[in-house]
């Protein structure tokens, strides 16, 4: 085979390559954009559910709070030291579990804001991957 020949059958290979490479960059990035779709679809209904558990969590808190406002008044009208017990009891187990509450929300949230990162480390990556097969 001549050396011409040759070069032809390699610049053919070559562009059968680039080609395939080409396609296969095009459906990654269809399937990035479709995981994209499918994790901020995801994302909008774990907000809604976070939202809708904290209206709950906090309209229960203000009901047990308002109960506890309550039972103080009547603890107050009836000026027994038994009643004035009761109610430090009940405000202390308030106390413990707003702590409870809090620290489980720090938890939460300490763990939102690594997820966060992490995720915003691997969007840095891939744009950064994208940029390099696109060049």
């Amino acid at each position: 085979m001549a050396l011409s020949d040759q070069l032809m059958d390699l610049a053919g290979r070559t562009k059968r390559l680039e080609d395939a490479a080409a396609a296969a960059r095009a459906k990654n990035v269809a399937k990035l954009e479709e995981q994209r779709g499918k994790v901020e679809t995801k994302a909008a209904s774990k907000k809604g559910e976070a939202e809708s558990w904290w209206i709950e969590t906090t309209t229960k808190i203000d009901k047990r709070r308002a109960e506890l406002k309550v039972k103080h008044e009547q603890h107050k009208a009836e000026r027994t030291v038994e009643a004035a017990k009761r109610y430090a009891d009940a405000t202390a187990d308030q106390a413990e579990m707003f702590v409870v509450l809090a620290d489980y929300a720090v938890d939460a949230a300490t763990e939102a804001v690594v997820d966060a990162a992490i995720a915003e480390e691997q969007f840095e990556a891939m744009k950064k991957d994208h940029v390099k097969v696109g060049s």
